[in-house]
């Protein structure tokens, strides 16, 4: 069981470690080249935490049914379950969108010639590390469960 806890514990530190580096890369940058840059950046580590993720996802459900740490009726499993599946619907359902938007305009401010972002793509720079920023206060709160482990 050990060595499940330690995959656990690894897969989350691999995998979501960069995210919390996600807000800090998409600073308020002006330069349409600088923004791609951060744009991209962030979209090649963010196969870290969709590998690794899954991986602290369904080893934290392995860990629940075979070892001895509570059901997931249990408020911090089920509050962490929970505030996973609502970490996932802002990013899928928010971030995600928001960057491909993001991603879009760049492309068109590009394609028109323009050296630096405008209004609207600044706009959507906001919005995407702000969703950053929320995905990570969450995560916050499920390893706030899973350290403390409240009744």
């Amino acid at each position: 069981m050990e060595w499940l806890v330690f995959l656990h514990v690894v897969a989350a530190v691999v995998g979501l470690g960069p995210a919390y580096a996600f807000p800090l890369i998409l600073k308020k940058e002006k330069s349409l080249f600088e923004v791609k840059r951060m744009v991209n950046l962030v979209a090649r580590l963010e196969v870290l935490p969709k590998i690794f993720g899954g991986l602290t996802f369904l080893s934290g459900l392995l860990l629940v049914w075979l070892g001895n740490y509570g059901t997931f009726f249990t408020l911090w499993i089920g509050g962490a379950l929970v505030l996973f599946i609502l970490a996932e619907v802002v990013i899928i359902g928010f971030l995600t969108p928001a960057a491909k938007k993001l991603s879009a305009a760049l492309s068109e401010l590009s394609e028109q010639g323009a050296s630096e972002t405008d209004e609207h793509s600044q706009g959507l720079l906001t919005k995407v590390r702000n969703y950053h920023i929320i995905a990570c206060v969450i995560v916050v709160v499920i390893i706030a469960f899973m350290v403390v482990k409240p009744i």
